[in-house]
């Protein structure tokens, strides 16, 4: 039997599709899909400090589905605007997970998986108010898994055409590093634009494939340029050079509270956030993916969206654990937010754009 032979067998045991979603009295938008293939169940909990050896007793847990392209479904929702969600579960931890989602309205794609969908440790430590995040690596799959959860990908990309395509987080143990790389080949067949939030060996992989937008921190560009330059400098650096090298049609790139730059083409942008105190550290970057994609979809600019994607940060950041941006927050910041010079270090085109680092990088998601 083919893999192609073995997907409608898999289809038909997958839960029908949410119909909330057609009905609800949302905005005009252009559809999204987001895909998450290592999704996280979040547990939260506090301790009173962090130290070896020493039995640490924990509050009681907070339970919520996580992950990468389910972050950005669940911002896009907070936001108002709606998604699809494809999402790779497995085992009972998967069903936990999918218990947890089942609340939100947007559409849900699950695809069933071999082995644990897998667990995510965020630990408060009450005396120091730091935070420990332990994040595990994923079910390991098959040669024939990965094959055909690439194809379910493939698939429901080909079946929503024009589409903003999301594809977000960690690889699967066991997955092509090219795996992203392919979907976002898929969805320009498709005549979808790929936004790209993805880090290590996959981000390498991505830019051969020139996707229609890429997403990073300014620690992602710094492994991606070996660039170990101030974070606001790095993050003009990069962008610019994966842009002129033809990594990508559109690179972001974040730099915590010094914003986020925007190389879009030949032209550069650079927004800052309002100062907000910070209470936590999850769920920043996929609040701005969530809320940049609802913004293009919802037929703003390019700068314009990444602006939105900043006051969505703020407003996460200012949450606590794994809790995201909130709706009424982010169109207060959204006034905010500010549009800034490029840094004094940085001199566009001078010297020439850092070479991207393709090494092939192979790794645990190898």
């Amino acid at each position: 039997m083919t893999i192609e032979d073995e997907l409608p067998a898999k289809r038909a045991a997958m839960p029908r599709r949410s119909a909330a979603v057609q009905g609800s009295p949302r905005a005009a938008q252009t559809p999204i899909l987001t895909i998450t293939v290592n999704p996280a169940l979040d547990v939260t909990a506090t301790v009173p400090h962090v130290v070896p050896t020493e039995k640490l007793r924990c509050s009681t847990p907070f339970y919520a589905a996580g992950g990468g392209g389910v972050n950005v479904s669940r911002a896009i929702e907070a936001l108002g605007g709606t998604s699809r969600a494809f999402v790779a579960l497995g085992g009972a931890t998967g069903e936990h997970f999918r218990q947890l989602l089942a609340p939100h309205g947007f559409d849900k794609l699950i695809w069933p998986i071999e082995g644990e969908t897998r667990l995510s440790l965020d630990l408060l430590a009450s005396s120091t108010h730091q935070q420990y995040r332990f994040l595990l690596p994923g079910p390991s799959q098959s040669a024939a898994g990965a094959r055909a959860l690439q194809l379910a990908a493939r698939q429901e990309i080909a079946r929503l055409p024009g589409a903003f395509v999301v594809i977000s987080g960690t690889l699967l143990p066991g997955q092509r590093t090219d795996f992203v790389g392919r979907l976002a080949a898929e969805a320009r067949r498709s005549g979808s634009r790929a936004i790209l939030d993805v880090s290590g060996a996959a981000l390498r992989a991505a830019v051969k494939v020139r996707p229609f937008l890429l997403r990073m921190n300014h620690l992602e560009a710094q492994e991606l340029l070996d660039d170990p330059d101030e974070p606001t400098v790095l993050a003009h650096r990069a962008a610019q050079a994966i842009v002129a090298q033809g990594g990508a049609e559109n690179v972001i790139v974040t730099a915590g509270d010094g914003g986020a730059v925007l190389a879009a083409g030949a032209e550069m942008f650079h927004f800052r956030p309002p100062r907000v105190e910070v209470n936590s550290a999850v769920g920043g970057g996929d609040s701005f993916t969530g809320a940049l994609a609802l913004g293009l979809a919802r037929g703003l600019s390019l700068p314009e969206a990444c602006r939105f994607g900043v006051a969505a940060a703020a407003s996460a950041v200012t949450g606590s654990s794994t809790e995201l941006c909130r709706g009424p927050q982010t169109r207060r910041f959204l006034k905010q937010v500010v549009s800034v010079a490029p840094p004094a270090g940085f001199a566009a085109q001078t010297p020439p754009p850092a070479r991207v680092n393709q090494r092939p990088g192979v790794s645990s998601l190898s």
